[in-house]
């Protein structure tokens, strides 16, 4: 039970109480140890210590941690989003210091050392919140975020992307390089593009792609409003429209993505390289649609 509780995901007390129940019926073997029965359950129990600590040997996976919505626009993360995070009390939670339009914001931390392990025991410097929501390919939807970064954030040469599309993960593909992404790095913000018509990619850096917008003066200490309109299709009917503080600043048409059943979900949050430095990042108003009416967006007009 304890196994496909973490397998599944399923609630952490039920978790405890499949280990409780599980550890009671290894006391009550070696208590009974002269019955076959229970001479075979601790020998299977030790066996099953063995393996799971040889397999878990570079860490468990990293049981998603619980945040409770203090903003109308958090709502779905008592029902759709899932964290992939640390899990420490400061990774990600609620603030009221800093907001938004007068909702409460999501404060990310990543500190030193921090890693999330998924379930295939990879272990990477992520903080993310998942969407969890994957459009039908060949669809265009719409997305909204407002990310503030503190005026002592570190300026180093090391990867960030603090929201990214990425498609669904597949056992028979590679890791694919997300076919769009926000990223901040040695001062300098930018959005990138991927994508390949191909089905199965062997060589993911091998994916044609361009960079959309690029700036180094992205202000610290200040929230900045972005809207991003996308068609996920990795034909020449494809597009991106992206504004930046009601100023379009991406007009790009063409393939994005990749060659898949469903377009990819959104992502956003911290995730970098190791570094010795501590990280903060804060986001409100995450909104994705089906139309810019959805996002809170009125349109100039631009967009097809």
């Amino acid at each position: 039970m304890p196994v496909l509780c973490w397998a599944f995901w399923l609630p952490k007390t039920l978790l405890w109480a499949a280990g409780a129940a599980e550890a009671s019926a290894l006391l009550l073997a070696l208590v009974s140890w002269r019955v076959p029965l229970s001479k075979a359950t601790v020998i299977g129990a030790a066996a099953g210590c063995l393996i799971g600590a040889w397999v878990g040997s570079r860490g468990f996976p990293t049981y998603p941690m619980k945040v409770h919505p203090s903003a109308r626009w958090m709502q779905p993360l008592d029902s759709i989003w899932l964290t992939q995070s640390p899990a420490k009390p400061y990774s990600i939670r609620t603030t009221s210091d800093l907001r938004r339009n007068g909702e409460d914001s999501l404060r990310f931390e990543m500190r030193p050392g921090d890693t999330w392990i998924n379930r295939a025991f990879t272990a990477t410097c992520r903080d993310e919140i998942s969407t969890e929501q994957f459009p039908p390919a060949i669809s265009t939807r719409w997305y909204a975020l407002s990310l503030y970064l503190p005026t002592n954030f570190p300026i180093e040469d090391v990867r960030l992307i603090l929201a990214q599309w990425h498609g669904r993960w597949q056992l028979w593909q590679p890791g694919r390089i997300p076919p769009l992404s926000f990223r901040f790095v040695n001062g300098r913000f930018f959005i990138p593009l991927r994508y390949n018509a191909e089905r199965i990619i062997r060589d993911p850096s091998s994916a044609p792609g361009a960079t959309l917008f690029e700036t180094s003066s992205f202000a610290l200490g200040r929230w900045h409003d972005f809207i991003v309109q996308a068609k996920w299709s990795c034909r020449e009917d494809g597009f991106v429209n992206i504004w930046w503080n009601n100023k379009q600043i991406v007009a790009y048409r063409g393939p994005v993505g990749y060659d898949e059943a469903t377009g990819p979900e959104l992502k956003f949050g911290l995730y970098r390289d190791d570094t010795d430095k501590t990280y903060v990042a804060c986001f409100n108003h995450v909104k994705l649609g089906l139309t810019a009416a959805d996002v809170g967006f009125e349109p100039p007009g631009t967009a097809p």
